[in-house]
């Protein structure tokens, strides 16, 4: 059977949804709503990208080797593709495809309330009341406070310095950013989005953002020019704080996938909770030594509302 590769319209926006409603029988109502539909897939400009981050990828079984055949397609528009985590057979299969190991991605979080965080987990079992004295002891144990010298704004994408952005060294690849890439998720109609800057001793030396579900803070995005782990433990801790102060939000977690980052997470009181491997296809070997700096903005991670009561501590 033939089948033809095309670009999707916003008119064809209700069978997509429907089509992603019967491939995801669990997915949140949100997500396959119109205003939504029409907001993360249509809503970007044209601009050149030269590497494709796999989020939404599924395939009716009735056509078998379709989503392989959808791939390749996209692939071949690419000289680079990259995946974090996934289902089970996402997993399996990417080895098969051609992608290899690059690194790994770990998920960061802490406790901000832990009383109102139990009184709000769902199922209870005899495990919340060890969780909640662990979670007691971890927020404790790492007190929320703006480190010495350091103090934080809100900020309008068009404020960050061309400059601020995400620069790539001998040793890190980043992902682009800019003022447009804030506004698209600034604009989202189903997670709030707000961006914040880092200021050390008066300077402008950073930016975070951050992402709000029911009861939990993600800190979306951060960044620092600093190659200085004291700096990125500085703008975690700054980024937790600003967390804290929604009296509704009860953890906050963040994605590292440098030892830069990792370290940062560590000291800045964050414990470590999920593992997950970066993947590349990278047949021209274009990120080849270098560690890829991947956030929660990179992929749709930063606007999963996820379960009520669901926690990472």
């Amino acid at each position: 059977m033939k089948i033809d590769f095309q670009p999707t319209t916003q008119c064809e926006a209700a069978a997509l949804s429907d089509f992603l409603g019967r491939m995801f029988p669990r997915a949140e109502a949100s997500f396959l709503a119109e205003e939504h539909m029409a907001w993360k897939y249509w809503c970007v400009p044209g601009q050149v990208v030269p590497a494709v981050h796999l989020i939404d990828w599924t395939a009716d079984p009735a056509h078998p080797g379709a989503g392989l055949w959808l791939l390749r397609q996209i692939g071949a528009k690419v000289p680079v593709m990259i995946a974090t985590g996934g289902s089970a057979i996402t997993r399996r299969l990417l080895p098969v495809i051609g992608f290899r190991p690059h690194g790994e991605l770990c998920t960061f979080a802490r406790p901000l309330r832990p009383l109102r965080q139990a009184l709000a987990t769902r199922p209870r079992n005899w495990r919340l009341p060890g969780r909640l004295l662990r979670n007691t002891v971890w927020r404790l144990s790492s007190p929320l406070s703006l480190p010495r010298g350091w103090s934080v704004r809100a900020l309008a994408p068009e404020e960050v310095p061309p400059e601020l952005w995400p620069q790539p060294s001998a040793s890190t690849a980043v992902t682009a950013r800019d003022t447009g890439f804030y506004r698209y998720f600034a604009d989202s109609p189903t997670t709030r989005h707000e961006l914040f800057g880092l200021e050390k001793g008066g300077d402008l030396v950073g930016y975070f953002c951050l992402a709000f579900a029911p009861h939990v803070a993600r800190i979306a995005d951060l960044w620092l020019p600093s190659m200085k782990v004291e700096d990125w433990c500085a703008g975690f801790r700054t980024a937790a704080v600003v967390a804290a102060r929604e009296r509704d939000v009860h953890e906050v977690s963040a994605w590292a996938s440098t030892a830069l980052g990792k370290e940062g997470l560590r000291r800045a009181g964050f414990r470590l909770r999920e593992r997950a491997a970066v993947s590349l296809f990278d047949e021209g070997k274009v990120l080849e030594g270098r560690t890829l700096h991947a956030q929660m903005l990179d992929c749709d991670a930063s606007f999963f509302s996820g379960e009520l009561g669901s926690y990472l501590t």
